[in-house]
């Protein structure tokens, strides 16, 4: 299931929310940041793959703005959240992933608005390799979250 919007909609699986103080989170409450986030990006997700369902193109571009706008406020927030010292990189390879998710799906966007069908654009989303990097980033950040405890999302 990778490629175009099947891949920008599986990256998105966990992500963490937002920051506060000036002292880092102790673990318990940087694994509730993290599924809070969770929560909220599985909510962006449910709202893109309807986009799979779209009847226009402007639906589905609507579709994805939305997505990356989600990505992009959650990747600000994963940025502010001060992790744990053993989770600090893992965190900020989150937060870079889900920016580069967000510029991915806004070209993705920018490339279906020059296409003529809903049909042929979402194949086209599907075949993409658009989002590699945030796809990758995504994949290795929550492997090593998951592999430091603080998560047990995909």
């Amino acid at each position: 299931m990778r490629g175009g919007v099947v891949v920008i909609v599986a990256v998105v699986l966990l992500l963490a929310a937002c920051g506060g103080g000036s002292s880092r989170l102790s673990a318990s409450a940087y694994r509730a940041q993290l599924e809070k986030i969770r929560q909220q990006s599985n909510a962006a997700e449910q709202q893109v793959v309807l986009g799979l369902q779209a009847k226009t193109i402007a639906e589905l571009r609507k579709r994805l703005d939305d997505f990356a706008a989600a990505s992009q406020q959650i990747g600000d927030e994963v940025a502010k959240l001060k992790a744990p010292k053993n989770a600090e990189a893992a965190n900020a390879e989150l937060a870079q992933g889900e920016k580069d998710t967000a510029v991915a799906t806004r070209a993705a966007s920018a490339a279906v608005a020059k296409l003529k069908t809903p049909q042929a654009a979402i194949t086209y989303l599907q075949h993409s390799l658009a989002n590699a990097k945030g796809s990758r980033e995504l994949d290795e950040s929550i492997t090593k979250l998951k592999k430091l405890g603080y998560t047990t999302g995909s």
